[in-house]
């Protein structure tokens, strides 16, 4: 039977890039995105060349029914694979920006990848296999705002749970 993983910001970038990644190496997907049409086009193309399953999880990620519904998603079917790579950035300087932005931000760089980890982690323990991969940034080591802040947070977050689970 083959395993599942579950990629967030799957329709471009570097989700996109995973998902082709895992589903040539046979993983069935489950794609999240807030784009529908897009994550069914991206869902066709990889059951299209990979003859794998797929899954089409449209969610807002900066909002609670989105992070919920991903969250209820993971609880339900077990991943082998999870990747948090859903984010964005803010082209204005913190003082100049909308809070409402500012903390969609934070909702989808923090928030949402450390519940998605405390509900994918302890199965993973469990079963003693599983992989998560937080997409960070080289701006989680520079001074640049609520963006490098919440990079600093993911970075910092998933070395701790690397030490934690290394054995």
């Amino acid at each position: 039977m083959a395993q599942w993983a579950l990629v967030t910001g799957a329709t471009a970038g570097i989700g996109e890039s995973f998902s082709r990644l895992l589903a040539a190496k046979g993983f069935n997907m489950a794609l999240v995105a807030r784009d529908e049409a897009r994550l069914h086009e991206r869902a066709a193309g990889l059951r299209e060349k990979y003859g794998i399953q797929t899954f089409v999880l449209p969610a807002d990620l900066s909002t609670e029914a989105g992070c919920g519904a991903v969250e209820d998603y993971v609880r339900t079917y077990p991943m082998e694979v999870l990747i948090n790579n859903a984010g964005f950035g803010i082209k204005y300087s913190f003082t100049n920006s909308d809070i409402t932005a500012e903390q969609e931000l934070l909702d989808v760089l923090v928030r949402t990848p450390m519940r998605l980890m405390h509900v994918v982690l302890p199965g993973m323990k469990e079963r003693n296999s599983g992989v998560v991969i937080n997409v960070s940034s080289v701006a989680s080591f520079i001074a640049g705002g609520t963006y490098s802040a919440s990079k600093s947070y993911l970075t910092v977050l998933t070395e701790s749970i690397n030490t934690e689970l290394r054995n």
